[in-house]
């Protein structure tokens, strides 16, 4: 099967709506507009091909969900075309290149550019954060967001400046333990709240921030 196959409007909802959370084939329906029916055939093939994964639900009352899906590969599907090299693969990804190709998908170009460059000149540091994430950029500034549980390790990080094409960029590292983040979001501080709404995650090695995200703790 070819893989653009794979990625047509219905299964890329499913897929896309599997990324944010676990949901059952009757929440999927409702939540892509379509029938129960044609998201059980879907969610059939987008499992025979190991996209997804299926989890049967014990014990369960009465109108409950019985069975619930799940994203099950972690991907990349990468397109190429240039005067030197032409080709398409699906890549696996791991914890680096899944930083490498979320930073790709920022709208900014110029910030996931500058995002790859600040991971690999701090590899060391960046590798025993529990959360990087994107805020924002505006003029000559990155703002960055740190989950660590040794906040004053990464305070380095706003004296670092990165270099593209002669500009000068500065880092604005908003620091966090998951302890002071979460007591924050529970709290309703607006500085929280606004972060956590802002925030487009890059590495999340416990899944704290997406499970926050999602409402879960």
């Amino acid at each position: 099967m070819e893989l653009e196959s794979i990625f047509t409007d219905s299964k890329w909802r499913i897929i896309t709506e599997l990324s944010h959370n676990s949901l059952s084939p009757t929440n999927l329906a409702k939540k892509t507009g379509t029938s129960l029916p044609n998201i059980s055939t879907q969610l059939k093939l987008l499992e025979a091909l190991d996209f997804v994964e299926k989890n049967k639900l014990n014990n369960v009352g009465k109108g409950n969900p019985r069975k619930i899906y799940s994203l099950k590969k972690e991907f990349a599907y990468v397109i190429v075309g240039t005067k030197n090299a032409v080709g398409k693969r699906m890549i696996k990804l791991n914890s680096d290149s899944k930083f490498f190709f979320s930073s790709l998908l920022i709208s900014e170009q110029k910030a996931g550019y500058l995002l790859v460059k600040l991971f690999f000149q701090e590899e060391d540091l960046f590798r025993e954060t529990i959360t990087i994430g994107f805020i924002g950029k505006s003029e000559g500034i990155l703002e960055i967001l740190i989950i660590s549980e040794n906040t004053e390790k990464y305070q380095i990080l706003n004296n670092k400046k990165i270099t593209s094409e002669g500009k000068e960029y500065g880092i604005n590292a908003h620091i966090h333990s998951k302890d002071a983040f979460v007591n924050g979001i529970n709290n309703n501080d607006t500085y929280f709240k606004s972060i956590l709404h802002k925030v487009f995650i890059l590495w999340d090695k416990e899944n704290f921030m997406s499970n926050l995200k999602k409402g879960g703790t």
